[in-house]
């Protein structure tokens, strides 16, 4: 009976994450009033925060790990403000993997001040509060919370706590502190990145499961940000978008 339960790996939510962020990205340049889209791209980026926090535990080498989002970050951005922007810098907003690269930087300065013996909880805290106002500061795509949604996971599984907490915590950040437009459902006005808590059920039937997975794999996960965002530019370019 077990080995019928589903059981998602990574690279299967690799793969769901790419997927959404594609739609969402379409929508947001070719189709704007298609909100379907736009929806289904919020289960992108916890898919892809949960990954970073997986990532983060699971390597060897979190200087290269750490070193590698640095320089897809770097990569990215003039794609992510060609794509966003229609100008090849853009210093009022930045790219996710910026974000992500805060969110490291916060778990590198908790294990930090654990070292110092300074109680996990207080430790994390202070490292996420720094993380927050660092994303908020630099305004890396999903800002602040988006730095809150990698800690959460990685804390969550480091304490062993459960689900529940994952839930509440995805709740409050896109349901409170992320900005959004509205979506009516049932006669009530509802943020529409709210539906990024639904990204919970498939990050909920991993177990630890890898997949495929090979150095031209993982280029090619590293490389989809932006050259998809360089694509979808050229194409809005040469029709007149």
């Amino acid at each position: 009976m077990e080995k019928n339960r589903l059981d998602l790996s990574a690279f299967d939510l690799k793969l769901l994450a790419m997927a959404a962020m594609l739609a969402d990205h379409i929508g947001y340049l070719f189709f704007p009033q298609a909100l379907w889209m736009r929806c289904v791209g919020r289960l992108a980026f916890p898919i892809f925060a949960f990954q970073v926090a997986e990532g983060w535990n699971r390597t060897h080498d979190r200087e290269k790990y750490t070193l590698r989002l640095l320089i897809c970050a770097v990569v990215s951005e003039v794609p992510f403000d060609l794509a966003f922007s229609g100008t090849p810098v853009d210093p009022g907003y930045q790219n996710v993997l910026w974000t992500f690269c805060i969110a490291a930087a916060a778990l590198w300065a908790m294990e930090a001040l654990r070292r110092m013996q300074i109680p996990l909880p207080l430790a994390a805290l202070c490292a996420g509060a720094a993380g927050y106002l660092l994303g908020e500061a630099l305004q890396s795509d999903y800002f602040g919370p988006g730095v809150l949604t990698v800690l959460v996971f990685a804390l969550c599984r480091q304490w062993h706590i459960g689900r529940l907490p994952e839930l509440a915590a995805m709740l409050v950040i896109n349901g409170w502190l992320l900005p959004s437009a509205s979506m009516t459902v049932w006669g009530m006005e509802l943020p529409v990145q709210l539906l990024a808590t639904a990204a919970l059920l498939p990050i909920w039937l991993y177990r630890g499961r890898q997949g495929p997975h090979s150095p031209v794999l993982q280029g090619i996960w590293y490389a989809f940000y932006p050259a998809h965002l360089l694509l979808l530019w050229w194409l809005a370019r040469s029709i007149g978008i």
